[in-house]
């Protein structure tokens, strides 16, 4: 590290180096020699200056291709160096340096991003700061989701609190992911939307999006739309029973699989430890199958999605019920601040689905026959009610002639 550099002499080289404060090509070298010096060799030259050496070589050698032989071990050094000096500008908890920590994200090399979380979680984030964090929330490599995840808890401020309540890292790994093509399953996707990846998950059945902050993905999905549109309760209890019958085909497939991986014997970790990961992912991805599994997905909480509107997009019929095999969710997104979607559908077979019919049909035909009960017990109260009031609307009539009568006999005896 470069300890012997003030932290502001270190921002200062990290901008310049990764070009962050503007467009043009990364140039950053080592000045030339002064006339009649030598330069500096690796063994020679103080160590910031072999460090500096090596940031310059780096950029200047690596970003082209094909590469330089030696930039695989520029790249490890390169990376270690600004990462060491990301940490450094962290530790001084200076909130000047923030804007470009949070640039850092946009990095390429998955160890500078996490290091630059690592720094902002230490200097911590503020309210006013979630405009400049969003770009970076959805990265395409899990475990940096994990980090920004993380480091936004050490923030204080109920913006924030929102954004940490929205983003749900639900996957780990270095590997880079890959947007799931909608086209695969008939999806439409509106016009320049943004694929969220911890939010999606086509295993589920739900693909998450978000659109340009002044773009409205309403209209699109209203075009395509062959029922709706429903507000979200609204639409869960015009389709109370498909939902059911869904989740009952999931938990049912989840019960199936659980089984058969009961009757396989684990593998031995201390012979084969590759062959035991594998097994006990395969177990958590069980468990995972369910409707459990989706659930979170269609928990649209009013703090971060406002009032969603759902558009059914297609519906079949499949034995004695007509599903909405096909629909998106249409909300805001109050975290993010702009427009969001979800693209979700049915992704079990429609055996199944008639499967979980025979218990559903009987339970909707036992709540049907207790409503009309209901109803007519309501109805015949209605009368008895209507009739009571009638007799004593009667009783008080003939009471009252009574009285009258009465009292103009009395007056007549008076001789009034």
């Amino acid at each position: 590290m470069r300890t012997c550099q003030s932290p502001s002499v270190i921002m200062t080289g990290l901008v310049i180096a990764l070009g962050l404060l503007s467009h043009s090509p990364l140039l950053w070298a080592a000045s030339p020699p002064a006339a009649g010096q030598q330069p500096a060799t690796a063994a020679s030259a103080p160590a910031d200056d072999r460090e500096d050496q090596i940031v310059a070589n780096y950029l200047r050698d690596c970003g082209k291709t094909p590469k330089n032989a030696s930039c695989d071990k520029l790249q490890d050094d390169f990376v270690k160096i600004l990462s060491e000096d990301l940490l450094t500008l962290g530790s001084t908890a200076d909130r000047q340096y923030l804007p470009d920590l949070v640039r850092m994200l946009g990095r390429k090399e998955v160890d500078l991003r996490l290091a630059a979380t690592h720094a902002i979680g230490m200097i911590g984030l503020e309210d006013t700061d979630v405009n400049l964090l969003i770009p970076y929330i959805n990265d395409r490599v899990p475990d940096v989701r994990h980090a920004v995840s993380n480091m936004i808890t050490h923030g204080k401020g109920k913006a924030l609190d929102i954004l940490k309540e929205r983003i749900f890292p639900i996957r780990s790994g270095r590997e880079i992911e890959k947007p799931v093509d909608p086209a695969k399953y008939s999806m439409p996707v509106a016009p320049g939307s943004i694929y969220i990846f911890d939010s999606s998950d086509a295993t589920k059945g739900r693909l998450s999006y978000v659109t340009r902050k002044k773009s409205d993905p309403l209209p699109f999905f209203k075009a395509k739309a062959k029922k709706g549109p429903y507000k979200w309760d609204q639409f869960k209890e015009q389709y109370r029973y498909q939902l059911k019958d869904e989740d009952e085909a999931m938990d049912q497939a989840q019960r199936a699989a659980g089984k058969q991986l009961e009757s396989e014997q684990p593998p031995d970790p201390s012979t084969n430890m590759e062959a035991y990961v594998q097994f006990m992912q395969k177990l958590g991805s069980v468990s995972t199958q369910g409707s459990m599994g989706k659930m979170h997905f269609d928990l649209y909480q009013p703090n971060l999605y406002g009032d969603p509107t759902v558009y059914v997009l297609e519906e079949r019929q499949i034995g004695q019920r007509s599903y909405p095999t096909k629909y998106a969710v249409v909300y805001q997104e109050l975290a993010f601040k702009r427009p969001g979607y979800r693209l979700a559908w049915t992704t079990v077979p429609d055996d199944a689905l008639k499967a979980a019919q025979v218990a559903s049909l009987k339970e909707q035909k036992e709540e049907e026959a207790l409503k009309a009960q209901t109803k007519r017990e309501e109805e015949a109260a209605k009368k008895r009610e209507a009739e009571l009031d009638s007799l004593t609307k009667k009783k008080d009539a003939a009471e009252k002639k009574q009285f009258k009568k009465g009292q103009s006999d009395l007056e007549k005896e008076l001789g009034f």
